[in-house]
């Protein structure tokens, strides 16, 4: 019912949720107060000053023979009516002094009903004339009103609750319970109604998936915020496609005018300078296949066909970390959570390599003393973490470190840090195959990049498969 209402903008809904609920809370404290449900008299049940006027003006006005006539005239499921013999006080019963306001008002409308006739008006067996306004407003117990006749006996009159009233009031505070049940059922629902698609707006702008955008159901603001937001990448897209084009297109051609120069240098006569110039020249080459990686991401590797159902991540980054290590570099790997065995990746071989090569640079060069590479799996990935031992990176900085051609340290020298591509390779490469990259400074000092990929299952059964 409530998901039919066309609550669509976001305004609309909090105000449905505010008024509702003060809605609710108003019905419950005015029902179980009483004071505007029931107008005629504060005491529930109590027959009004006029009805009681009019029968005792029927029993004066008819014979004593008429009595039981009148009776079951008056007699119901609801009032009992009754002549019995007069009490055994014959006066009218005092009604205090006076100066209890709140005690004169309750009883002035039967003392200016009955007039000089004496009344009592009782419950549990005693008079309450003169504490009506001390009475409860519910009472389980029927008052009794008896009015002292010219002849000598009374008319007691007695009003009684109907039983589904009386299962009403039997029930009242399992009836106040299922009032806020309701409530907060409502509540808790349009609230879910606003708040869903919020969710999952910030899950679609977190992991940058218009997959995930709530472009259906939900307030009104919400969807065209979520149109907005794909319109937004969309020209992202186009705008980082044109740029990665133009990028490419310049690394393309600039190889080969490395060509023309890598032939050239054979003509220096100078042997130190032909060597000083094809180490430039070469760097100059990395370089080019950096930007040129970055730029076209996308591209197929010859030999990727073969490895897109995935690839053992500890079997494929053993001989690169041995290989480091015969380099005399300072490298090691270890196993978390689970075995090495069973950390499967759906990742290419050759992407694979160039993200542990870039990671594994990145480590060395920043680092002051051991790298460990850490795999595992935790969920539904499989992880990959380079941790070292250096100074960290201002936490303001963490969140630029991706951002092509960014550096920290300044010098364009290749030993020194190249052109600030790495981690944007990295990161290039990671969601081209589904996985992200995160960086982030260890508590006890260093950095860690953790490089994520969806888990593949191992084409062999095994116990981590």
């Amino acid at each position: 019912m409530l998901t039919r209402l066309k609550l669509d903008g976001l305004r609309l809904r909090i105000g449905a949720i505010v008024f509702l609920h003060a809605l609710l809370v108003y019905l419950t404290l005015a029902l179980f107060s009483g004071e505007d449900l029931i107008p005629t008299h504060k005491v529930y049940m109590l027959p009004a000053p006029d009805r009681v006027e009019a029968i005792v003006l029927a029993f004066e006005r008819a014979r004593p023979s008429n009595y039981p006539d009148l009776i079951r005239a008056l007699d119901d499921d609801r009032q009992s009516v009754r002549i019995i013999e007069a009490p055994a006080r014959a006066v009218m019963p005092d009604t205090g002094d006076g100066s209890d306001l709140a005690a004169a008002r309750a009883s002035n409308p039967y003392r200016e009903a009955l007039g000089p006739r004496a009344f009592w008006i009782e419950a549990n067996g005693r008079d309450v004339l003169s504490a009506l306004d001390q009475q409860p407003i519910y009472s389980a117990t029927p008052y009794r009103v008896l009015v002292l006749l010219a002849n000598g006996r009374a008319v007691e009159i007695v009003r009684y609750t109907t039983a589904p009233v009386a299962r009403f009031l039997s029930r009242r505070q399992w009836l106040n319970g299922a009032i806020l049940v309701v409530d907060l059922l409502i509540i808790a629902l349009l609230a879910a109604q606003s708040t869903v698609p919020v969710a999952r707006l910030l899950r679609a702008v977190r992991r940058d998936d218009i997959s995930l955008l709530p472009l259906r159901g939900g307030a009104r603001e919400f969807r065209e915020l979520a149109l907005a937001f794909r319109a937004m990448r969309e020209g992202l897209r186009r705008a980082l496609d044109e740029r990665t084009r133009i990028v490419a297109a310049v690394a393309h051609d600039f190889r080969t005018y490395l060509t023309r120069l890598e032939l050239r240098t054979d003509f220096i006569e100078d042997a130190r300078q032909r060597t000083k110039a094809r180490l430039d020249l070469d760097d100059m080459r990395q370089m080019m296949d950096d930007v040129f990686v970055f730029a076209r991401p996308d591209t197929q590797d010859a030999d990727e066909m073969d490895t897109l159902d995935g690839i053992d991540v500890a079997k494929e980054l053993a001989p690169i970390v041995e290989a480091r290590k015969d380099a005399g570099e300072n490298v090691s790997m270890v196993a978390r959570s689970g075995s090495e065995a069973g950390a499967w990746a759906h990742v290419s071989r050759l992407a694979f390599r160039r993200m542990m090569a870039n990671l594994l640079d990145n480590a060395l060069r920043y680092g002051q003393g051991a790298v460990i590479v850490s795999v595992g799996l935790e969920g539904d990935e499989a992880f990959v973490c380079v941790e070292d031992d250096g100074p960290g990176v201002p936490e303001e900085h963490l969140a630029s470190l991706t951002a092509p051609f960014r550096r920290l340290e300044t010098s364009r020298a290749r030993h020194t840090g190249g052109v600030g591509l790495g981690l944007s390779i990295v990161e290039a490469l990671a969601h081209r195959f589904g996985g992200w990259l995160e960086l982030e400074n260890r508590r006890q000092g260093g950095f860690r990049a953790c490089l994520r990929l969806r888990r593949a299952l191992s084409p062999t059964p095994g116990p981590c498969s």
